[in-house]
């Protein structure tokens, strides 16, 4: 009886962490266009049939050259492997906030791709990704790379 217990308990645990498929995660982002910019973000991120993600995120991003400073609203869908190191691979849309003193640099709309790999061990884990940005303005397009620490639930 006492090992049907255990035996229960360490299933129920072991399929609750299964289930642990919301994540928030703090990132830092170098965004290289054509100007360098740095900052940092936040990500929700939804986890459903284990193979497919749908993420939220918004973050600030300092281009200090052009003192251009953009804060992106972004959706994306991702396809993962569902594994303790789980690479991923998406896309999205995004609307950017541009603060600038440069001409013409209005809040535009763009698209971006994504490849990254998230290793979490039960309730924590880390991302790192790369992706490559088409936004309006030809300025804002280039590649960024995003580490950061995330929280599942």
């Amino acid at each position: 009886m006492k090992k049907n217990i255990v035996s229960l308990l360490i299933l129920t645990s072991i399929s609750l962490i299964a289930q642990a498929d919301t994540s928030v995660t703090a990132y830092r982002t170098y965004w290289d266009g054509e100007d360098i910019g740095k900052g940092g973000g936040l990500r929700l991120k939804k986890t459903f049939l284990a193979f497919a993600a749908v993420e939220a995120r918004t973050g600030y991003v300092d281009f200090t050259d052009t003192d251009t400073q953009v804060i992106p609203a972004e959706a994306s869908l991702n396809l993962r492997l569902p594994f303790l190191i789980s690479p991923y691979i998406g896309a999205g849309a995004g609307y950017y906030f541009i603060d600038s003193n440069l001409p013409n640099a209005d809040d535009q709309s763009g698209y971006f791709a994504q490849l990254g790999v998230e290793v979490t061990f039960i309730w924590i884990g880390a991302m790192a990704e790369i992706r490559w940005h088409d936004i309006e303005d030809s300025y804002l397009d280039g590649t960024s790379a995003n580490v950061g620490l995330l929280i599942k639930w």
